[in-house]
């Protein structure tokens, strides 16, 4: 079976049972206290803004009107942000509505009150942490929808229409609230942490930049767009291992690749430090090199703690009488140890928080760096060095094999 064979068996489940079936059992999109559903349109050079707070208004606006509107329904027309809401959109097009609008009136100088500069800051922390997956600032509900049930229609008809039907949404700004509590019920996505701790600081920042009448939209410079497409990559990599800590998005990762389920042919014991896992796919995405962790199990048994889960690195991988074969080193001498026989779940290992804060660190500073060839922006020069004539010998040999 492939993926597009499970999501199928996914979509004829969906039209059998009359209504949508889950795909997560997760909720893919952590939110915050306090939510504001979003519309916005572009009529010429004209953004008309819609805005439903907690309580239930609706609050209109056009241009910087528009921008005062949805201070006003997110609370903080006064110019404090708090907490900073999550913005409750169904089409990315609402964004990319508000994105230009909310850059006019970035510098509160500009402003005709505090309420449309504070409703530009907001548009703005909105705007640039929804580039990143499992953020708390905006949820895009049918993106949310599509991503945890599947509807028994076939695929591109999954549209926002047939949605609230088959949610029995009302088709109204307002009914954003209502969409979002239903697909958001149950546990959220472990892992995504620092994807809000990330939110905190941009908030923070904007906020610090309207209190002291500053413009928050700064100029995009070298060391900025640096940060922020590693800081997009990171949340995606950080998003696409959270997604594999949920059973049934396992399951479906089994015939993606990205899980390898099979039987342990040669245990750890008490003192190796290796197992081989056999399992009957061959299209596994691990390959040498990677680090992965695993436990006793189904995929779709519940991920047990770390202390009864193993991790280690992928030593080599092949094919042995029709059957995969993975090694894997590495295994801590501590906790559990898989041993032959048992049937085991093996996934990429999450990528390490720590690691990640380290490298963003390391290259802000080669960009502050006043001669770094990265705040320079120019390729470092090719430079002669003497090479050893082993190695000259080696390359020659190598190059006479593959000629032969």
């Amino acid at each position: 079976m492939s993926a597009a064979l499970f999501d199928l068996a996914l979509r004829v489940a969906a039209r059998d049972h009359g209504g949508p079936v889950p795909r997560l059992l997760h909720n893919p999109a952590p939110a915050r206290d306090v939510k504001v559903a979003l519309a916005a349109r572009r009529t010429g050079p004209v953004v008309h803004v819609q805005a439903v707070g907690p309580d239930g208004r609706t609050e209109t606006g056009t241009g910087p009107d528009g921008l005062a509107a949805i201070a006003r329904a997110a609370g903080c027309a006064g110019g404090d942000l708090s907490t900073g809401p999550t913005a409750l959109v169904d089409t990315p097009a609402t964004l990319r509505a508000v994105a230009g609008l909310a850059r006019s009136y970035a510098d509160p100088t500009r402003c005709a009150g505090i309420d449309v500069a504070a409703g530009s800051a907001l548009a703005g922390w909105w705007v640039e942490r929804a580039a990143h997956p499992g953020t708390t600032a905006v949820a895009d509900v049918l993106g949310t929808t599509r991503q945890r049930y599947m509807l028994g229609v076939a695929p591109g008809e999954d549209h926002a229409g047939a949605w609230r039907s088959a949610l029995s949404v009302p088709n109204v700004v307002g009914g954003l609230h209502i969409w979002h509590r239903a697909v958001t019920s149950g546990p959220v996505l472990p892992g995504l942490d620092s994807v809000r701790e990330d939110d905190d600081w941009l908030l923070e920042v904007t906020q610090e930049a309207l209190r002291e009448q500053r413009t928050w939209d700064r100029p995009e410079s070298l060391h900025l767009a640096a940060a922020r497409l590693a800081s997009r990559c990171d949340t995606a990599d950080l998003y696409e291992a959270a997604l594999l800590a949920d059973p049934l998005w396992r399951a479906r990762g089994v015939h993606t690749g990205f899980v390898c389920h099979g039987e342990a042919v040669t245990g750890a014991g008490q003192h190796a430090n290796r197992v081989t896992v056999q399992a009957d796919r061959l299209d596994t995405r691990l390959k040498s090199g990677s680090a992965v962790i695993g436990w006793q199990g189904e995929p779709m048994a519940a991920m047990p703690d770390a202390e009864n889960r193993f991790s280690g690195e992928v030593f080599a991988t092949a094919v042995e009488d029709g059957a995969l074969t993975v090694t894997i080193g590495g295994l801590r001498k501590t906790g559990y140890r898989p041993a032959a026989g048992e049937t085991l779940t093996v996934i990429p290992a999450p990528p390490s928080v720590s690691t990640i804060r380290s490298r963003r660190s390391a290259v802000a500073r080669l960009y502050k760096r006043r001669f770094s060839w990265l705040s320079q922006g120019a390729t470092p020069t090719a430079a002669r060095r003497p090479v050893p004539l082993a190695v000259m010998i080696a390359a020659a040999d190598e190059s006479q094999a593959t000629e032969n």
